[in-house]
């Protein structure tokens, strides 16, 4: 997929229109979806910003509220702690564990032990989406913004 950098949600909602499609056609045939939709409201990421002592980007936040985490077409997306969550891999425990030091934050796992997320500086998230090794190798810009991550990565034609 092409740079998709400025990329609004009116765009990317008309990126997602055939994986909605799909999706609703999944669930009919084998009640799998393709997007989980596991919305976050806003008092939940603001408890989650508060557990990790960081302010999210604005766009991770709406996306959040709008279309929320969990299988969103070819990326698995962390949720964002919430109603019935328990038992799913969210924001706050994976970050917690696997990046203790409040560097990075987790959005979604690579299923290598790897995870796409945001750096943090002076506990701001930045906009763009890394790509962070488990073991070894320097992190790897993914994308300008969660958007035009999620457009690369979820909804890819």
């Amino acid at each position: 997929m092409a740079y998709l950098g400025g990329v609004d949600f009116a765009e990317f909602d008309r990126l997602v229109e055939p994986l909605r499609e799909r999706s609703a056609r999944m669930v009919a045939a084998h009640d799998f979806p393709l997007i989980e939709a596991r919305t976050a409201t806003d008092d939940e990421i603001a408890s989650a910003e508060r557990a990790l002592g960081v302010v999210l980007p604005a766009r991770y936040k709406a996306f959040m509220v709008r279309y929320g985490g969990g299988q969103f077409g070819f990326v698995d997306l962390l949720t964002v702690p919430g109603r019935g969550a328990d038992g799913v891999d969210d924001i706050v425990s994976v970050s917690r564990g696997e990046f203790p030091d409040g560097s990075f934050l987790a959005v979604a796992p690579v299923g290598t032990g790897d995870y796409w997320g945001f750096p943090v500086t002076d506990g701001r998230c930045h906009d763009e989406v890394w790509f962070r090794f488990h073991d070894a190798g320097e992190p790897t810009k993914e994308a300008a913004d969660f958007l035009e991550f999620v457009a690369r990565r979820g909804v890819r034609s």
